[in-house]
């Protein structure tokens, strides 16, 4: 294959972020999750030593119609319940390491 083959074939990630309907705690709502490139996985997973799964969730997810980002902070307070979801939403969307 060549660059454009590739790129064709959707070999580069989109910056649209993907809709995904989340369940948790008796309550239904969309998230927006953004695909997440080769390079943004592996900086999140060799930078300092912050949390890995909170880095990826502030990273990845935005919620409500207006898109709002949650930020680094917001993601390390979350209920671990809440948090799995959403770390199963962004699997859904970027595809689960090993895939």
């Amino acid at each position: 294959m060549n660059l454009a083959e590739i790129r064709n074939a959707g070999g580069f990630v989109p910056d649209e972020p993907l809709k995904v309907l989340v369940g948790w705690g008796g309550h239904t709502f969309d998230v927006f999750v953004k695909r997440l490139s080769f390079g943004q996985v592996e900086n999140l997973f060799t930078s300092d030593d912050r949390s890995k799964s909170a880095r990826m969730i502030a990273a990845s997810v935005l919620l409500g119609e207006d898109r709002e980002p949650i930020t680094y902070e917001d993601a390390y307070r979350l209920d671990p319940t809440l948090a799995a979801k959403l770390i199963e939403a962004i699997n859904t969307v970027n595809g689960k390491p090993g895939n």
